[in-house]
């Protein structure tokens, strides 16, 4: 009775993380499809100020209110804690000549759209620069029962990528393997733009 009430429990227990590991993957095309134009502004604002100064701007709780900003040098990143209503968040803004309103919008698109991590990453492909920018979200829908929770990761390439039949990210040289990002795989949910699901958010 006990073994053949394991065997049960672990069925069961089998059934529920395939279910959960699909409908997470189903959640990440309706998200991307319902935030298209908050991701696309976040997009186009984080550019343009990231051309002023390199940084990644992160949202620390879960009530959006507090904020954590990587600034980048040649040689050093600083990094500043700042709640929204902090005088000194201005300051730091001003110091390094990063436009207030546009920063403030580029905050607000992440809040609609529960994003908590931007950054870009610059490579070079046979000396041709090229860019993605990683965006990391945290929801509800990605929580519930024998779930942790979760964060999906998008990686927003410059130009369309290669990948396999399944949708998985091909490596740019064999064309083959796959190409892993901080040893993840990540999938396809337009030509440009791939996803993974994570335990962290960066």
């Amino acid at each position: 009775m006990i073994r053949k009430l394991s065997a049960h429990t672990a069925l069961f227990l089998i059934t529920c993380l395939a279910v959960a590991c699909s409908s997470s993957r189903h959640f990440t095309h309706t998200y991307y499809e319902g935030h298209q134009q908050h991701i696309n502004s976040m997009l186009s604002t984080y550019e343009q100020l990231y051309k002023v100064h390199p940084f990644s701007l992160e949202i620390k709780d879960k009530g959006l209110t507090r904020l954590g900003l990587e600034l980048h040098t040649d040689s050093i990143r600083y990094i500043y804690s700042f709640r929204l209503d902090e005088p000194y968040l201005i300051d730091t803004l001003e110091k390094y000549r990063l436009d207030i309103k546009q920063f403030s919008q580029l905050v607000r698109s992440m809040q609609e759209a529960g994003c908590t991590w931007i950054s870009k990453l610059d490579y070079y492909v046979n000396r041709e620069p090229k860019y993605l920018v990683f965006m990391s979200v945290r929801h509800k829908a990605l929580t519930g029962f024998l779930r942790s929770e979760k964060y999906f990761t998008l990686a927003v390439f410059d130009r369309p990528q290669l990948y396999d039949k399944k949708g998985r990210l091909l490596d740019r040289d064999d064309h083959k393997s796959f190409r892993r990002i901080n040893d993840e795989i990540y999938r396809r949910i337009n030509d440009r733009v791939f996803f993974a699901l994570m335990d962290k958010y960066r």
